[in-house]
């Protein structure tokens, strides 16, 4: 029998990091992060929900905060403030990739093994809200991208509630986003 997706999948573009693991280095991580990133995650979705309750009573004061809100995600972020040899502008890091709560795929310059640890960084754009997590590959395929010629799936590992509902709600936020622009195209042409 076939296995249904937990929940649905969108093509989204994020600023993406990620690094092969050990299980050992896994089981590490995901001790010292699991509550830090649940803390932030549930403050990211509770500021979120309250933006969309204000969005109706005030939009200008809910477009400001919501855009020091995103500063501040991207003064925090893991991958904003990297130090490397060498500088990778945010434009060059930005991975397109299908995404749900539970998992995401996308395309690789490098081959990875099932079963391989990674470990990933994202920031969900336009919020800036910064993603760290641990994953699982579960299945690597050869695809037609001449720069990233390998498709890599993984499993998310060991989320918290708080995390999956942020990458739930930044979901539906793109879907939502989406479908406006859908029918404000269509709205356009007629």
């Amino acid at each position: 029998m076939e296995e249904r997706r937990r929940y649905f999948r969108l093509d989204d573009e994020v600023i993406l990091d990620f690094e092969t693991i050990t299980h050992e280095e896994a089981h590490q991580w995901k001790v010292k992060h699991v509550q830090h990133q649940s803390e932030l995650a549930e403050l990211e979705r509770d500021i979120s929900s309250i933006l969309a309750q204000l969005q109706s009573q005030n939009p200008a004061i809910t477009k400001v905060l919501d855009l020091f809100n995103r500063k501040v995600n991207l003064l925090v972020s893991p991958l904003g403030n990297k130090n490397t040899d060498k500088e990778i502008s945010q434009t060059e890091m930005r991975t397109r990739v299908n995404l749900s709560a539970c998992g995401m795929a996308f395309h690789s310059k490098e081959p990875m093994a099932e079963n391989e640890n990674l470990r990933v960084q994202m920031q969900l754009k336009p919020s800036n809200a910064p993603v760290s997590l641990i994953g699982t590959v579960v299945g690597v395929e050869a695809s037609d991208n001449i720069d990233a010629p390998y498709l890599v799936r993984v499993n998310f590992e060991g989320l918290r509630e708080a995390e999956q509902e942020l990458l739930i709600h930044h979901l539906f936020q793109l879907q939502s986003r989406a479908l406006r622009e859908r029918n404000q195209a269509q709205n356009d042409a007629e």
